[in-house]
């Protein structure tokens, strides 16, 4: 594994050279996925080496999250079965606190309570409404307490 500070952009760099190069050389089974989606993959990975393997916690969420995109991103053109719907989204992000929990045991509420709301949210069938639409019904509201539980993390709760 490569180490040192110049790891991260070296493999963005590296990445984002072979991305052109495939473009310009016109590699025809690696074309469909020569789109946006690959720029989140190719900085995932590279916040992943950087993160040591997920030993650094705001790298390790960084690079499943981007990766997580990037690989849902293109899998919505290419997978005709692949859920297009906010509960995918959600999950990848509560995926992502939950792999920075294993390495830094923080985040395993946050990403408990995403993959749980990205699970009823798939699943559920019933006439009870939607996360889409309790969303909408509170539009005005959740902002206020997306941004009151955010500051209490960052400015009460202290290690």
């Amino acid at each position: 594994m490569m180490k040192g500070k110049g790891s991260f952009s070296g493999i963005v760099l590296l990445g984002i050279g072979l991305f052109f190069l495939a473009q310009q050389m016109k590699v025809t089974y690696v074309a469909p996925y020569l789109t946006w989606p690959t720029f989140l993959i190719i900085i995932g990975l590279a916040f992943l080496v950087q993160s040591g393997g997920g030993k650094d916690g705001a790298s390790s969420f960084s690079a499943i999250l981007l990766l997580g995109l990037g690989i849902h991103f293109h899998a919505i053109h290419h997978i005709d079965s692949w859920p297009n719907q906010p509960a995918t989204i959600i999950l990848i992000i509560g995926l992502a606190f939950l792999y920075m929990y294993k390495q830094t045991k923080e985040g395993l509420l946050a990403g408990i309570v995403l993959i749980a709301i990205a699970a009823w949210n798939f699943f559920n069938k019933s006439q009870t409404p939607s996360i889409t639409e309790w969303f909408s019904s509170v539009e005005g509201f959740w902002p206020f307490v997306l941004i009151a539980v955010g500051a209490y993390f960052v400015f009460i709760k202290k290690k």
